[in-house]
């Protein structure tokens, strides 16, 4: 879960660290809106976007980086995060650009998260802090054997002859089986499948998105 917290600034503006269009703060904001609504992590989204763990956060959502949602990945936000398109960017967001003042992250034990102050036109600033705990030391997630077996099946099978992504993977699990399990798990059960202990599937980043295929 991302925290936002906002709170008054009386912190004078200087120059902006970072100038960017609104409509991409907003849906920077409306996806950390729907990820908290929905209980699903920022890991679980970079996942199922074919990114590494942390994307969504220590990239787009990190202020004062220049990646934002390409327009592949914001076609795909409506389904990942069971939303119209409309929830992602509201009708009647302003055009023109942001700016972002006094950006970086937080001294705060135990919490990793980024900071930032916008102005009104009037002045007044509000100082915005999206955050979320780190995970425990030596935390582990336990495997899904059901959805292992499955997913060792479908290699037999012939469906990892061709290379795959993990939104497609999830996409066929939640349309075709009846099988309960958690994105975290998905992920864990494909990194498994990909190890030196197993070797059962190779893994590519093609075209900016990880891919899944058999090995041979």
């Amino acid at each position: 879960m991302i925290e936002v917290i906002q709170r008054p600034s009386v912190r004078k503006a200087d120059k902006p660290d970072v100038i960017m269009s609104r409509m991409d703060y907003v849906i920077i904001c409306q996806v950390i809106e729907r990820l908290n609504e929905i209980g699903m992590t920022d890991d679980e989204l970079s996942f199922l976007l074919g990114k590494a763990n942390n994307y969504v956060f220590g990239f787009i959502i990190k202020p004062s980086d220049k990646n934002r949602f390409n327009e592949d990945q914001i076609d795909l936000l409506p389904y990942i995060l069971k939303c119209p398109f409309s929830k992602i960017i509201p009708n009647g967001t302003e055009p023109g650009n942001i700016q972002l003042y006094h950006t970086g992250g937080i001294p705060d034990e135990g919490y990793k998260g980024f900071s930032h102050i916008v102005y009104s036109p009037s002045g007044e600033g509000t100082r915005i802090i999206w955050k979320k705990k780190n995970a425990p030391k030596g935390s582990t997630r336990k495997t899904n054997k059901t959805l292992l077996d499955l997913l060792k099946r479908w290699i037999n099978e012939g469906y990892f002859d061709e290379k795959r992504d993990a939104l497609e993977v999830y996409k066929k699990l939640n349309t075709e089986y009846k099988i309960v399990f958690q994105i975290s798990e998905l992920e864990k059960c494909i990194k498994i499948l990909c190890s030196i202990r197993h070797e059962l599937l190779e893994k590519e980043s093609i075209d900016g998105v990880l891919k899944y295929w058999k090995k041979v």
